[in-house]
């Protein structure tokens, strides 16, 4: 699986989280819903967050929020695959640009795409990359960092000649957890996010990663 091919899953599973087939006439109303959503969590967070505040933040009534959505975890699912989607363009333009000549750089090219996500994105500390809404039926292959570490692992192994196994798959994912639950400790009380602790995080995420590269 590449970026490009998650991304394309992404969308289709925030088609899948709505009431309705979006029309184009629809997708601003739907995207200032979700907008309203994330500045209603960057203020009160995911538990408090209710469809009643995210109409009265985005102007609208608490029908036109159940029009799209049938309750308040899927308005959180459609933020959290939004998040993530963005991410995953960020993270593959930056790839594009920076152009890494080993795979420990590209995955700290995916940390400090984090870490840039977690600076602009708002809302991004509270929903991050984690799986933010569960189900009792969900496969392992479906749980978030499991499918980011599977694109990672095909552009590695594909890119820099490195040979596809369960290993280099699982400690790809530990990685993708550990970025997403130090960065959230950096940034939980400084939007800017706290510089020792962010500098210790790349460090800790790009030992941890040498060790298969060696």
């Amino acid at each position: 699986m590449s970026l490009s091919k998650l991304i394309d899953e992404t969308l289709l599973e925030m088609v899948n989280v709505r009431n309705e087939p979006v029309q184009v006439r629809s997708s601003t109303r739907i995207s200032a819903l979700v907008d309203a959503a994330a500045e209603v969590i960057e203020e009160v967070g995911v538990e408090r967050m209710t469809t009643a505040m995210v109409a009265e933040r985005a102007g609208a009534s608490i029908g036109t929020v159940y029009r799209y959505f049938p309750d308040r975890i899927a308005v959180l699912s459609a933020l959290s695959l939004r998040s993530m989607d963005r991410f995953l363009r960020q993270t593959r333009e930056n790839i594009l640009r920076e152009k890494p000549s080993t795979w420990v750089e590209l995955m700290l090219v995916s940390f400090d795409t984090a870490v840039e996500m977690h600076r602009t994105e708002v809302g991004f500390t509270s929903i991050r990359l984690g799986d933010l809404v569960t189900y009792p039926d969900v496969e392992p292959a479906g749980i978030r960092s499991a499918r980011i570490a599977d694109a990672f692992a095909a552009i590695i192994t594909q890119d820099f000649g490195v040979d596809a196994s369960a290993e280099l798959t699982l400690r790809l994912e530990m990685s993708v957890n550990m970025t997403d639950a130090l960065l959230v400790r950096a940034f939980i009380a400084d939007k800017n996010g706290d510089a020792a602790i962010i500098t210790e995080a790349r460090a800790v995420v790009q030992s941890y990663l040498a060790q298969s590269a060696a």
